[in-house]
């Protein structure tokens, strides 16, 4: 059994954080808009300042008031989780006890550095984290932002601290999710975090999702993870995932952060740029992301369309 049994099994939308015209502030009305709306669609949770969300884009003091404001917006109507990496352990350390003072329900920790690190000098980052909050830890995985790679056999290790209790795996390499289940077992919740492979990695045992295409289609993909993480019906789950699939492989293809900020302008629900030095897509990027948005009709779905035919 899990030491938080459930807990991360479940779809945490990866939000952008919403900016002015500049992208040089916060705009808080239209986050507390976009956290409406996942909660108006059916969404277990939501990330903010993950990497969609620009974690190293904004101050520390940013991060932990924004934190505050979407806690107390969201006021238990769903689950929230905070992105709190970042290039200091001690900086680490007092944004997951904001995370935790202000009522956020778990964290998400990366190992971020200027410096490549040891694994010892990460392991200990995480033990400090861990003994710092009580809240439960996704230990998260993600060398492509990081340039820190870790292991099956060294998450493995991670996953003895009390409060570790998930792993998102976003290397994109599939057997590392069967490889971290040989050696685990369900002690630990796995969230599958390239969003491409998605379909393969409910298969090989993740059952948390992290995605960035619930800012845009909701409603079919809850339905897919329905199917694919709940009733096991393979059949069924590969049919949603054909209508899901090219939204999430350009995702991966063009960065979820430009992809997120892009799309929602595009879907009519505007969250400003990210924060300089990043820029929405380019021109022909964005014409193929509005083609593939208006394919899902907007991200605005009722039922899946296979849901539909089924019931006949």
């Amino acid at each position: 059994m899990s030491k938080q049994q459930g807990f991360w099994s479940r779809v945490f939308t990866f939000l952008p954080t919403p900016t002015t015209a500049d992208g040089e502030t916060i705009d808080e009305k239209r986050l507390r808009e976009e956290i409406d709306y996942q909660i108006e669609n059916g969404v277990d949770g939501i990330c903010v300042f993950g990497s969609t969300g620009g974690n190293g884009s904004f101050t520390d003091d940013e991060m932990k008031k924004t934190t505050a404001l979407v806690v107390k917006h969201a006021a238990g109507r769903i689950a929230v989780i905070a992105g709190t990496g970042t290039r200091t352990t001690s900086a680490c350390i007092s944004l997951s006890q904001a995370a935790q003072d202000a009522g956020c329900d778990g964290i998400m920790v990366l190992p971020v550095s200027y410096w490549p690190l040891t694994q010892d000098e990460v392991r200990d980052h995480y033990e400090r984290v861990a003994r710092a909050v009580k809240l439960p830890i996704c230990v998260y995985n993600n060398p492509w932002t990081t340039g820190v790679d870790m292991k099956p056999d060294f998450l493995a290790q991670l996953a003895k601290l009390d409060n570790i209790d998930c792993i998102k795996e976003s290397t994109g390499d599939l057997s590392r999710i069967s490889a971290i289940r040989a050696l685990l077992g369900d002690t630990v919740t796995l969230i599958a975090g390239w969003e491409s492979t998605s379909l393969q990695a409910f298969s090989a045992g993740a059952t948390g999702w992290a995605p960035v295409c619930t800012n845009f289609a909701p409603k079919l993909a809850m339905s897919f993870f329905q199917a694919a993480t709940r009733e096991r019906d393979a059949i069924v789950a590969q049919q949603l995932w054909d209508e899901l699939f090219p939204l999430c492989e350009f995702i991966c293809a063009k960065s979820h952060i430009r992809v997120a900020h892009s799309g929602l302008d595009i879907a009519g629900r505007p969250v400003g740029p990210p924060r300089r030095p990043m820029r929405p897509l380019g021109p022909d990027d964005r014409a193929r992301l509005s083609q593939i948005i208006a394919a899902l009709d907007g991200g605005n779905w009722m039922q899946p369309k296979i849901r539909a035919q089924a019931a006949g």
